[in-house]
């Protein structure tokens, strides 16, 4: 659905940088339900997932994982259910973040669209830079 797999695409491209400061990465994609019984309970989790909300395409919004859970619905997913519908049915509460990028299309096709492309580079940088930031606060 285009847009919709641009945090696929971010993670495949800064994967290995990741993995290299030993953070574990999992590309859950739509087996939501895999990840989420990989999940234990000390873990601290971030989450990279597409949304639309209406803000500009690109943009990079962070939430606190237990008010994402709590306040899920009020962003449009494209996923009829998903790891945090999980999270909220089974009760658990798990310490992290969401960080979601905000998707311009989601039509059929495999590409991003492409104010996306344009952007992606810097995307992916400013994920990286994140999920950095929010490992040294662990």
């Amino acid at each position: 659905m285009m847009d919709d797999g641009i945090a696929i695409k971010v993670l495949e491209n800064i994967k290995n940088r990741l993995e290299s400061m030993g953070i574990e990465v999992i590309i859950g994609e739509t087996d939501f339900q895999f990840c989420f019984h990989m999940l234990k309970k000390d873990d601290f989790v971030i989450i990279l997932d597409a949304a639309y909300s209406g803000t500009v395409p690109g943009n990079i919004h962070i939430y606190n994982l237990q008010e994402a859970i709590t306040g899920y619905g009020q962003t449009n997913f494209q996923h009829d259910m998903s790891i945090l519908d999980l999270m909220r049915l089974y009760s658990k509460r798990l310490k992290g973040n969401l960080i979601v990028i905000e998707i311009a299309k989601t039509e059929f096709g495999y590409e991003l669209s492409e104010v996306l492309k344009e952007k992606f580079n810097g995307i992916c940088a400013e994920v990286e830079r994140i999920i950095c930031e929010i490992v040294k606060e662990v």
